[in-house]
This record gives C-alpha cells, structure tokens and sequence, in this order.
C-alpha cells in the first residue's frame, strides 16, 4: 500500500479550467479589418442618420405616402451601421470577452447577437431583401 508522501509534490497547481461558453466567437479579426470596420460603420451611422431624418421630416410635411420604401431602407442602413460599429467595437484586443454582470442568460445573447455579428448580417440581409421589394414595387407601378 502507498503512504501519503508518494503523492504529493512541491508543484502548485492552477485551476484553469472555465466555463465553456455554448456560442463560441468567430475567429479573432485583424485590426485592419477591425478598424475598417469601425471606420465603416460610423461614417454609415452619421450619414443614414441624417438621410432617415431628412425623410422623416419630408414624410410629415408631404404625407404619409412619400418616400416609405426608401424611409425603411434607409433605417435597415442605419441599424445595420450602427450593429457593424458595436460588433466591431467588441471585436477590439483590450474589449471583455464576457459579461457576467447580464448573467448567463444575457451575457450569451450579448455575445452570439454582437460578438457573432448576426444582428448586422440581419440587417444587412434586410436591406438587400429591401431593394429587391422597391425594385419589384417600381417595375409593377
């Protein structure tokens, strides 16, 4: 039978184990990617911002008829720069890799919604869907 001091070691040990998190981030980006992106996407936010505001205003002084279609596309452009600026904006070296103040629930839907980029494909999948319906909608009309 073996005694005790066979087992033990002058070693410490580490706990390194962590939690596995169920939706894994894509693959790390370069920074010029990154902040191509981030470019990008706050040149797109300033400028679908005032676009979708100028609309908005022609929309109340004209009618409610002027201008819906590209109204829309011009707001499925804004959501989408503004996701591409935050994903990008978690995508950053120094940026947390979780958030565990949401919890669990929240810090993986933080996580696959931005760090995965799936609310700016989305909306970039929305715009392109967009401008097939004008093109449809003009050619009927």
């Amino acid at each position: 039978m073996a005694d005790a001091s066979e087992f033990t070691t002058d070693k410490s040990v580490e706990n390194t184990s962590q939690t596995p998190t169920p939706f894994p981030g894509p693959p790390a980006l370069p920074m010029a990617s990154i902040v191509v992106g981030l470019v990008t996407g706050v040149t797109g936010t300033c400028a679908n911002a005032v676009v979708f505001v100028v609309l908005l205003f022609a929309r109340r002084r004209f009618g409610s008829h002027v201008n819906t279609l590209i109204t829309n596309q011009s707001a499925m452009d804004l959501f989408a720069c503004v996701f591409l600026t935050i994903a990008c904006g978690m995508s950053f070296p120094g940026a947390p890799q979780s958030y565990p103040s949401l919890g669990e629930i929240g810090n993986n839907l933080v996580c696959f919604l931005f760090r995965n980029r799936v609310l700016a494909i989305v909306c970039m999948n929305a715009e392109k869907i967009g401008l097939v319906v004008s093109a449809v909608c003009r050619s009927l009309v």
